[in-house]
């Protein structure tokens, strides 16, 4: 075999290749890493670090993504003018309030994405309510929304709910009256518009509308609370109540917490000014308003004794000849022992005597 210098041999000529390679991957690796952080350095140059700063280079994706309310009003504005941020706003609207918001604004800037936005939400059952809690309330700008409200309340009234849609229309005024009157006449979605009517920021016009409907018109819990809660601070809803409003309502206020120098107040009006022929269907709300404020009542039924002769009858069935009630009526029984209804029918007189012979002997 010949022989073959070391140094030449082709073992060693690879290994000498290989380090050689090291060498110059060692060498060439700062220089890696150098233009590799340069690389990232250029990146998050690029990327916006603020809202105004994405909002300036219209980045969807960077403000889909943080989400915060200033982002998806951001989205808002560049949806004005880039119809691709309306997806995105459309998407966060499954689960932010302020996708809404952000409409509402665009409508206050004239751009039609606005309207088309939340009328496209109203008529969904899943977000009008959502919606409705981004809408402002006794603003002229929502007159052009009367009907998609309406019609939201409606679709709204099969789960019980809609009580913010209805709330938003009863708050507009004289321009939605019609409306709010269909949603009172209708079963269906009445207890809605009145917890709607109920809220603080309703308009007097729809407040007035309970009132003025027919009384099927307000045959729900939620509009019998509502003209109680009117009648503890507005004298025209109490004035109302004593002299239109139906029995059964009255009977309702009897029975509610309405202060007692209030409910003297229907009684003294009613009693003098509705029609005798009325006066019948009053006996059992009088006799309920008896049992729970007798003492404030005592005076004003004296006074009615004998000073408003149709009352008379309507008194005496109301009142218990042998209820422990008359030891507070002392001015009442004074009255009878007066002899004011002498003139009535034999079963008035009869029970004015057994009120003198039984109750009204404990009236001291």
């Amino acid at each position: 075999m010949a022989f073959v210098p070391p140094f030449t041999h082709p073992y060693v000529q690879q290994a000498k290749l290989a380090a050689m390679r090291s060498r110059a991957v060692a060498a060439t690796r700062p220089l890696a890493l150098v233009l590799g952080f340069g690389a990232l350095l250029t990146v998050n140059a690029c990327k916006p670090q603020t809202v105004g700063d994405a909002e300036a280079k219209r980045d969807i994706t960077w403000l889909s993504e943080d989400g915060s309310p200033q982002s998806v009003a951001a989205l808002g504005r560049l949806a004005d003018s880039t119809p691709a941020a309306i997806p995105a706003l459309e998407k966060r609207a499954q689960i932010d309030v302020n996708a809404y918001i952000a409409a509402w604004a665009a409508v206050t800037r004239g751009v039609d994405w606005g309207p088309k936005f939340l009328r496209a939400a109203l008529a969904d059952p899943t977000r009008a309510d959502v919606a409705a809690t981004a809408l402002p309330r006794r603003d002229p700008r929502l007159i052009p929304f009367v009907p998609d409200l309406e019609g939201a309340v409606v679709r709204l009234s099969a789960g019980h709910r809609g009580s913010v849609v209805a709330g938003v229309l009863a708050s507009i005024g004289p321009t939605a009256h019609a409306h709010v009157e269909r949603r009172l006449i209708d079963p269906k979605t009445r207890g809605a518009m009145c917890d709607g009517i109920a809220l603080p920021e309703a308009s007097g016009d729809a407040k007035s509308l309970v009132l003025a409907v027919p009384p099927d018109g307000r045959d729900h819990a939620s509009c019998v609370d509502l003209v109680l809660t009117m009648a503890n601070t507005e004298d025209v809803v109490l004035d109302w109540l004593a002299l239109s409003a139906e029995p059964g309502l009255i009977t309702a206020t009897a029975k509610s917490t309405l202060a007692c120098p209030r409910l003297s107040i229907i009684w003294s009006k009613g009693l003098v000014e509705r029609p005798p022929e009325t006066h019948a269907a009053l006996a059992v709300p009088l006799q309920v308003s008896l049992h729970r404020c007798s003492s404030a009542l005592d005076p004003v039924i004296a006074e009615l004794l004998a000073k408003a002769p149709r009352s008379r009858a309507c008194i005496m069935q109301a009142v218990d000849p042998y209820s422990n009630e008359l030891s507070d009526l002392k001015e009442t029984c004074k009255a009878l022992r007066a002899g004011w209804v002498n003139n009535e029918s034999p079963r008035i007189r009869e029970r004015a005597q057994d009120a003198l012979a039984h109750g009204c002997q404990f009236a001291r």
